[in-house]
């Protein structure tokens, strides 16, 4: 199995985190410890757009949820999720996309910078995500689809430079041999908490959404959640063991891995269980909110279940305080145009990451 392509050579970063509090160390003790609550949110920003019209136009397909124009004030509703939760990392996926031939108006800036200057307003900053000028390692062509994972982070709390104002290292991770036509890859970010000078990495994740079966825009039809396996084991051996800087440092996975399955060599889940994570949602002390799905598809009332899409997986040991999954609505019936701002639910964890042993 190849590794992942870092892309960019060395770039600089940041990644969006909030901590609860700081333990900075002791008299002899040389581990530094943070307590931090980091949360994942799908907000749909280019996939949940106000008519079957205006979905056709954008994405190239109908929508499957319609919900209230992006730029007028559903960012900032997404934000206030966001805030209430006291999020201090969030990592988002689906803020636009960069256009493509067949899809020509697509923009992710549109969609990224009504959401950035919102969270911006409640004191959080953006980590980079150095999509623009992205080529394919290997075949040379640009990065079109693929983008929209922007992390954010409380800048009072954290920063993505160092104590003397230089970018931390963040890369984009390509994955060679993903499905995507146009191309696929993760961001990840560099923070410094800003009390203790302590630094993690926050990697945002959107694996891929196809059911097994489907047929991709290259023709392939496949196995997906194997595909998910795949492309969830390359992430973590590159960050975790391949890439010199990160593999020094706490690291965080979350994102949408778009599918609840735990299968053994097929399943996100079971790709970070092999390499020594686990899911804070099956560690942690207290679940809150536990009876929801996590993809609640545009339904009122919201769906309950199990399956959960939307992860948090943080090294196997690292204590989990609570998970949480924050319900849109409790409403058991209306539009959803009028009580949702996503197709997702936010889902947060308080976990205790701790510098690794010297």
């Amino acid at each position: 199995m190849r590794p992942p392509v870092r892309l960019g050579g060395t770039l600089a970063a940041a990644v969006c985190a909030l901590a609860l509090t700081a333990a900075p160390a002791t008299a002899g003790q040389h581990r530094q410890k943070l307590d931090l609550r980091i949360a994942t949110y799908n907000v749909c920003g280019h996939g949940c757009l106000p008519t079957k019209e205006i979905c056709e136009a954008t994405i190239g397909r109908d929508c499957a949820t319609k919900l209230p124009p992006w730029a007028d004030g559903r960012a900032a509703a997404v934000v206030d999720d966001v805030a209430r939760a006291r999020a201090g990392v969030v990592v988002t996926q689906e803020i636009g996309n960069n256009a493509t031939p067949t899809q020509p108006i697509v923009d992710v800036e549109s969609y990224r910078k009504p959401l950035t200057d919102a969270m911006r307003a409640r004191g959080y900053e953006e980590a980079p995500a150095d999509y623009a000028g992205t080529r394919h390692p290997v075949y040379g062509y640009p990065l079109k689809s693929g983008a929209g994972r922007y992390t954010y982070y409380d800048a009072r709390r954290f920063s993505h430079k160092d104590e003397r104002g230089r970018d931390l290292p963040h890369n984009l991770l390509w994955l060679p041999d993903s499905t995507e036509i146009y191309g696929k890859t993760m961001t990840w970010n560099t923070l410094r908490d800003r009390r203790t000078g302590m630094r993690f990495v926050v990697v945002d994740m959107h694996l891929e959404y196809r059911k097994n079966g489907a047929t991709d825009p290259n023709g392939w039809t496949k196995n997906w959640d194997q595909v998910r396996y795949a492309d969830a084991t390359r992430t973590v051996q590159y960050l975790t063991r391949d890439n010199a800087y990160t593999r020094k440092l706490p690291i965080i996975f979350a994102g949408d891995m778009n599918s609840a399955s735990q299968e053994d060599g097929a399943s996100s889940y079971d790709a970070f269980a092999d390499l020594g994570y686990s899911d804070a949602h099956d560690t942690a002390k207290r679940l809150v909110n536990d009876e929801y799905m996590s993809f609640n598809g545009g339904e009122i009332p919201l769906p309950k279940g199990d399956d959960k899409i939307d992860h948090i997986f943080v090294k196997a040991g690292t204590p989990v305080k609570r998970w949480t999954l924050v319900p849109q609505t409790t409403a058991q019936s209306g539009a959803a145009w009028d009580l949702l701002r996503s197709d997702h639910n936010l889902v947060h964890a308080d976990v205790r990451i701790e510098e690794p042993a010297r």
